[in-house]
């Protein structure tokens, strides 16, 4: 047998092995992508027609945002271990979590969930009136999880704290217990409100962080350096701090960061009119300057004063 003729016969062979692997593939089911979208997590069940699931569709619809009442968004059961006991995958809307973050934040939380649904209607009812009014377009958050109270724990030997509102990039949590516990007047009502807003501005401005370089360039040099790279022989005067643009610093040895400062302004400016801002700190017109840009940019993204 020649070499030409044992090519022929390889090439042959090639051809046909091909053929039959084409005509396989041409039988086997299309491949379909295995996707799932996270919003489902935040909505209700499409077969879910409970009042619950209803007021929650209802929410989304009149506000853009997911509306939440138990801090579990996933509980899928994914088989069983060697002992036959069921595994689940459980997800939770957890407030220390961040994206980027490369540590969990130490605090922990839980919560007092609401009971009745005339509780869940009544609270949605005050977050919808007192609360939502001042944030609009693209500062209003992902979701809303309300609940009756939260406790925040530094750590397990410490006594819990119970805010009145908590959040990070995708959930703001609001603890409703001074709402239900009476009825409560109109101007305890907007007062309460402007508790939550002063707990949440902060992240919620951190959540557009984008729209906010003006603002980060006044501090650019200094954020999260050392005060002894700079020259300070200690932790620098209030007065210093004040020169520098920043409102206070909890660091032991270096300058707040980018989101501790934008955090600190937007919560002054909705506490602060500008006449009150002027007369506070007149002789610093770097803070003046960046808390007329936190007020602008609050603004634009959709925050009604």
């Amino acid at each position: 047998m020649t070499t030409k003729t044992i090519y022929r016969i390889l090439g042959r062979l090639a051809a046909c092995t091909l053929a039959l692997a084409l005509a396989s593939c041409a039988k086997e089911d299309a491949l379909t992508p295995d996707f799932s979208n996270p919003s489902d997590n935040f909505a209700p069940k499409a077969d879910d027609q409970s009042p619950e699931a209803q007021l929650r569709r209802q929410f989304f619809s009149q506000t853009g945002c997911y509306l939440l009442f138990n801090d579990t968004i996933q509980h899928n059961l994914l088989g069983t271990d060697i002992n036959g006991q069921p595994r689940y995958f459980t997800e939770t809307v957890d407030l220390t979590y961040a994206v980027g973050q490369s540590a969990s934040i130490m605090m922990k939380y839980s919560y007092t969930y609401l009971q009745t649904m005339e509780q869940k209607q009544q609270l949605t009812d005050f977050l919808q009136q007192y609360v939502l009014p001042h944030l609009t377009r693209k500062l209003r958050p992902y979701s809303w999880l309300l609940c009756s109270i939260i406790n925040s724990y530094k750590d397990s030997y410490s006594s819990p704290s119970q805010p009145y509102a908590a959040s990070n990039q995708r959930c703001v949590v609001v603890a409703g217990n001074y709402i239900l516990q009476r009825e409560r007047t109109d101007a305890q009502k907007t007062q309460y409100a402007k508790r939550i807003l002063n707990a949440i501005v902060g992240q919620l401005a951190s959540n557009q962080s984008s729209a906010f370089e003006e603002f980060y360039q006044y501090s650019a040099d200094y954020y999260d350096k050392n005060y002894s790279a700079l020259g300070f022989s200690g932790t620098p005067s209030t007065a210093e701090l004040y020169q520098l643009g920043f409102l206070s610093s909890t660091a032991i040895s270096s300058f707040p960061s980018m989101t501790t400062d934008l955090s600190t302004y937007a919560l002054m400016v909705i506490q602060y009119s500008d006449e009150e801002l002027a007369a506070m700190y007149a002789n610093y017109p770097i803070i003046l300057k960046k808390a007329s840009v936190v007020r602008m940019v609050l603004i634009e993204l959709g925050y009604v004063f």
